[in-house]
């Protein structure tokens, strides 16, 4: 992993709302409107997390089979075994 990605990616997690997101998606994938509830959080605020993350590469989305317009998060582990070594 390039410094400039190790960077972005320790970025990401430094702040404890995203830690949370971590946490939450270690014990399965959800949507974002889960996320937001468990956090007690608005939606476009969690958005702006969301986001930071993806860009760090930690999380990817993905579309749900039954509805195009719901998008399911999840943890990308390949990041995260990455920051072990």
């Amino acid at each position: 992993m390039p410094d400039g990605n190790l960077d972005q990616t320790l970025l990401a997690l430094a702040d404890p709302t995203r830690r949370r997101v971590v946490e939450l998606l270690r014990r399965k994938p959800q949507r974002a409107g889960d996320l937001a509830a468990a956090l007690s959080m608005s939606s476009p605020r969690l958005s702006r997390h969301l986001r930071v993350l993806r860009r760090s590469g930690l999380i990817e989305d993905s579309g749900v089979e039954h509805d195009a317009r719901v998008s399911l998060y999840r943890l990308r582990p390949e990041r995260f075994a990455t920051l072990r070594n």
